[in-house]
């Protein structure tokens, strides 16, 4: 039965992860910083403002996929 789970998973993890490009950037590198209502409410007042906010310089390299800007 954990078998038929953990086959499922991967599955799982593979399909939803058919689209995602793995993406690194260096000290300096220049980013768009792309902000959603939800996590930015000072930043995004309503739906029709600007999504993306930049250029910005990566200062700090924090995790696999987080950043300082």
């Amino acid at each position: 039965m954990s078998n038929h789970i953990e086959k499922a998973n991967i599955a799982y993890k593979v399909r939803s992860n058919n689209h995602r490009e793995k993406m690194e950037f260096s000290l300096g590198d220049l980013v768009w910083l792309h902000l959603k209502k939800e996590r930015f409410l000072s930043k995004r007042k309503n739906k029709s403002m600007v999504r993306g906010d930049g250029p910005l310089k990566v200062i700090e390299r924090v995790g696999d996929n987080t950043y300082k800007l």
